[in-house]
């Protein structure tokens, strides 16, 4: 009944791992009429199927928590960003910046966007995108989404920074020998 064809075999196989089937109507017949041999192969199906099956569901599990903790992260490192400002049109120099290196805010942004914390000064000239001396809260928070990630993001970011002092420099030269 269970066996004929391999269709209604495939349509057992799959009744039995779904739960449409007891397993022991289907192996049964397979004990009595084929081979004991055959109901090891059998249990050795379910057991792969259903570890599959639960690997399966695992990896759907474990993305969406790590979904979920990238989201959780992120709005951390906005948070620990905007309490470094006290207001949101504060401006802040490097030297009222060095002096905020060591408060707990501070030190659990670095760790957040994970940079090491004695790359400071680096950090402030990437954030002080307009080279005005200050950084605003605006500059810091649109500059810690650029920042995050290990430290190849901040070696790019160093990277851009010198290309645009380099453009600003050549534009400047060329001004200037255009005029002679």
């Amino acid at each position: 009944v269970y066996y004929g064809t391999l269709m209604r075999c495939m349509l057992s196989l799959f009744q039995a791992i779904t739960g449409g089937i007891d397993w022991d109507d289907l192996v049964s017949p397979l004990l009595r009429e084929v081979s004991p041999w055959l109901s090891v192969v059998f249990v050795l199906y379910i057991a792969i199927a259903m570890l599959a099956i639960m690997n399966v569901v695992t990896g759907v599990f474990v993305d969406s928590v790590l979904a979920s903790a990238k989201v959780d992260k992120e709005q951390f490192l906005l948070n620990q960003a905007r309490s470094l400002f006290s207001a949101q049109d504060e401006e802040m120099n490097w030297s009222a910046f060095q002096a905020k290196m060591n408060t707990p805010q501070m030190i659990e942004f670095f760790k957040g966007i994970d940079v090491d914390p004695s790359d400071a000064k680096g950090i402030f000239s990437l954030i002080d995108a307009d080279s005005s001396g200050s950084i605003n809260a605006d500059e810091f928070l649109n500059s810690c989404v650029r920042l995050q990630g290990p430290s190849k993001a901040l070696e790019t970011a160093v990277l851009m920074q010198e290309v645009r002092h380099l453009r600003r420099s050549i534009s400047g030269l060329l001004e200037r020998a255009s005029g002679i």
